[in-house]
């Protein structure tokens, strides 16, 4: 028998990556400078590899992950050279290959229809950490912090 769950995840809506980020830059004036992207992407490379493979956290670690690379790859796209010094330019590029190689890895262990929608929901969540005024709230560097009406996403059953 099908379960309501079930009946919501058939309808859950699933955001292509690129939409979502622009959404979300767009939604929240979010940062569009590559070296904060750079550090969100070293973050969450390194939650990724803390976490359990299979579990919810770390498929919400992966879709947290594509999330932030994606950000960094609208942000600096082609135009990195440009942007930043070649020091920094050559760590950006390392750490893209490394972010893109666990993309890959991860991608083909939760495959097409999980990643889909793990990062479906990550986006939902992102979406909410709103402030109470409506508005978002940033961190100094200008990174989006969790509002008070930031709801996780719940990946449990996608693991």
């Amino acid at each position: 028998m099908i379960s309501y769950e079930d009946i919501l995840a058939m309808q859950e809506e699933i955001v292509t990556p690129y939409e979502a980020l622009q959404e979300f830059i767009s939604s929240f004036g979010a940062s569009v400078d590559p070296r904060l992207w750079a550090s969100l992407v070293d973050e969450e490379l390194k939650e990724l590899y803390k976490e359990t493979p299979n579990t919810a956290e770390h498929l919400k670690e992966y879709a947290d992950l594509l999330y932030v690379f994606v950000g960094l790859d609208l942000t600096s796209n082609e135009n990195l050279g440009l942007l930043l010094p070649e020091d920094e330019r050559k760590k950006t590029t390392k750490l893209m290959t490394r972010a893109e190689r666990a993309l890959q890895e991860y991608h083909a262990y939760y495959g097409e229809e999980k990643t889909a929608r793990a990062f479906s929901r990550v986006h939902k969540s992102n979406m909410s950490k709103l402030g109470d005024d409506g508005k978002p709230i940033k961190r100094e560097d200008g990174k989006v912090l969790k509002g008070p009406n930031y709801q996780p996403p719940n990946l449990s059953d996608l693991v």
